[in-house]
């Protein structure tokens, strides 16, 4: 049987937007069993905002959550950390509207909680998992889900450009050295020719060669690459954050192609709506059983 986590004691970090470019800090605490994770703006009186699906934003370049018009934008690498090294409960307090983007990947997170560790608590963790295949497409870009006895992703990206072009790659994500070697060290990146864009959009202030790799006509302009295929284990990597949202641990096999923010939450959503496509248990439990038929009436 496996338990709750929290974390074993406060975290705290500081930096600036990746988008906004403004300085803030937050701060980690642990948080009782169910009470799942949940941000709170303490610059404006403490307004919470829960880390779940029905509170995403709609946002292209981050993971968004909004309550009662308040923001609190590109949590995907810390949600994703909180994540895959099982800290179900957590109470996070950030006095801005932007998680910090830290060095641009989820390695500063994850070792920090490492380091902080985590406890079990007294409540049973359920799994949420797939019965049923489920799938979205959305012009050329598809994301399904499918039934498996572990998180496992296969996620392909394609772009028309020199220096990136098409990349694939499929991991089983069960367990925290899973995550921790495969994707927490990936990090977000951009073409050069966006960049432009981006900022006269207002967004993308708080980026540089430091906290983003950055990629040109002639290769990546930020150093060395972490991997060969650094920018799709960053796109799983963002998957895995955006999953979070469910609320529960995922038992399925996701399987992407040109997704992005936007598709992941409809994903999230699309489970979240077909109660019919899964099921809750905890580690150990049996599936529930299929509901009784009514017994059949002959005519005679």
């Amino acid at each position: 049987m496996r338990f709750e986590r929290t974390l074993g004691r406060e975290i705290l970090f500081e930096g600036v937007g990746l988008h906004t470019g403004n300085s803030c800090r937050l701060r980690l605490l642990p948080a009782p069993a169910g009470s799942g994770r949940v941000f709170v703006r303490t610059d404006l009186g403490g307004l919470t905002i829960p880390a779940a699906i029905a509170h995403v934003g709609r946002a292209n370049y981050a993971t968004c959550l909004v309550r009662d018009g308040v923001r609190i934008s590109t949590a995907e690498h810390l949600l994703a950390a909180l994540y895959a090294l099982g800290v179900d409960n957590t109470r996070m307090e950030i006095d801005g509207e932007e998680v910090p983007i830290l060095d641009g990947s989820a390695t500063p997170f994850v070792e920090a909680i490492e380091k902080a560790g985590v406890s079990d608590q007294r409540a049973v963790r359920r799994y949420l998992t797939i019965s049923r295949p489920l799938t979205l497409v959305e012009d050329d870009k598809q994301i399904s889900v499918h039934p498996s006895s572990e998180f496992r992703i296969t996620y392909a990206i394609d772009f028309e450009h020199p220096s990136l072009g098409y990349q694939e790659l499929t991991a089983d994500m069960w367990g925290t050295s899973a995550f921790v070697e495969k994707l927490a060290p990936a990090r977000t990146f951009v073409l050069e020719r966006d960049v432009a864009e981006l900022r006269r959009a207002g967004l993308a202030k708080g980026g540089n060669l430091d906290n983003a790799v950055v990629i040109g006509e002639s290769g990546n302009l930020s150093g060395a690459l972490r991997y060969v295929d650094e920018p799709v284990r960053h796109k799983m990597l963002d998957l895995t954050g955006d999953l979070s949202l469910l609320g529960h641990p995922l038992k399925g096999h996701v399987i992407a192609y040109k997704a992005g923010h936007d598709l992941h939450a409809a994903l999230a959503q699309l489970i979240a709506h077909r109660t019919d496509s899964w099921y809750l248990a905890g580690w150990d439990e049996a599936p529930p059983a299929p509901p009784a038929r009514a017994p059949r009436t002959e005519l005679v």
